[in-house]
């Protein structure tokens, strides 16, 4: 698992818990408004967390935080992010994913599981504008979401 930041505290990461967030590196989008660019390029990535020390500090949080965010980068391109979220979750953490939801076959074994009790999906263009309880969704935004992601 390529850890590159943890954010030992947050109050807004996830919605009505105190959480940490966990910060993978590597995203397959080059999107030129991400808030978290070192995470995108590996050539801008820092050695890797330690997972032990990870796992050793969320140990200590047990009953200080309620749950752990997994972000990004995009979490979904680790190959072992299934199995790091179920460790979290038989910690007794509950356990939140973000994503830009392009591996869904990923996203959807994660849900299936069990393993998350929350996701929030990046949808990078396709934006509703909200009057009342309608939608009105911005013309030709889908094919603009290759330009969008940055590529």
């Amino acid at each position: 698992m390529n850890i590159q930041g943890i954010l030992k505290m947050t109050l807004l990461d996830f919605p009505g818990k105190v959480a940490c967030t966990i910060f993978t590196g590597g995203c397959n989008f080059r999107c030129p408004f991400c808030h978290n660019a070192p995470l995108v390029l590996p050539e801008l990535f820092d050695e890797p967390l330690n997972i032990d020390e990870i796992f050793s500090f969320l140990e200590k949080r047990r009953g200080l935080l309620d749950g752990v965010c997994l972000s990004g980068g995009e979490p979904l391109m680790q190959p072992d992010t299934k199995n790091f979220l179920k460790k979290v979750k038989d910690m007794g953490y509950l356990v939140k994913l973000d994503t830009n939801g392009f591996y869904p076959d990923k996203l959807k074994e994660i849900v299936s599981s069990g393993i998350v009790d929350y996701v929030a999906m990046d949808i990078k263009n396709r934006r509703a504008d909200i009057t009342g309880f309608e939608f009105m969704y911005i013309k030709n935004s889908e094919e603009k979401y290759a330009e969008t992601c940055g590529l």
